[in-house]
């Protein structure tokens, strides 16, 4: 089953934030053909409240004038948390460029922790 199929299946609906522009989020979303809604967070508010770090000494923050939001993936059934998974920007992570989850390896540990609520 393809992994949207999952996401559609398991009822998890699929948020992605930035901290572009709206209009360059729309272009963003319609180059790639990304299905998802794409908040703006231009200010970081969404991203200070979950503790998403904020690149400013990258080389591409000069992009960003507060910085740009690392890369983060987080899981809600409501209010409570599934799954959690923040970047540290790191030399060794390509400076949140790599080193990110799966997401069938995600979308299957989310469905582990709906099914522990289930027993």
């Amino acid at each position: 089953m393809a992994l949207r199929e999952r996401c559609e299946r398991a009822d998890l609906e699929i948020l992605l934030i930035s901290a572009d522009d709206p209009a360059t989020n729309r272009r963003f979303r319609e180059r790639l053909a990304i299905p998802y809604p794409l908040l703006s967070d231009r200010t970081h508010e969404v991203a200070d409240r979950y503790g998403v770090p904020i690149s400013r000494r990258h080389w591409q923050a000069r992009n960003y004038p507060d910085g740009f939001i690392q890369p983060a993936l987080f899981a809600f059934d409501g209010e409570r948390p599934l799954y959690r998974w923040i970047t540290r920007p790191r030399l060794l992570n390509l400076f949140g460029a790599a080193r990110r989850p799966e997401p069938a390896a995600v979308l299957e540990a989310i469905e582990r922790a709906l099914e522990a609520d289930d027993r």
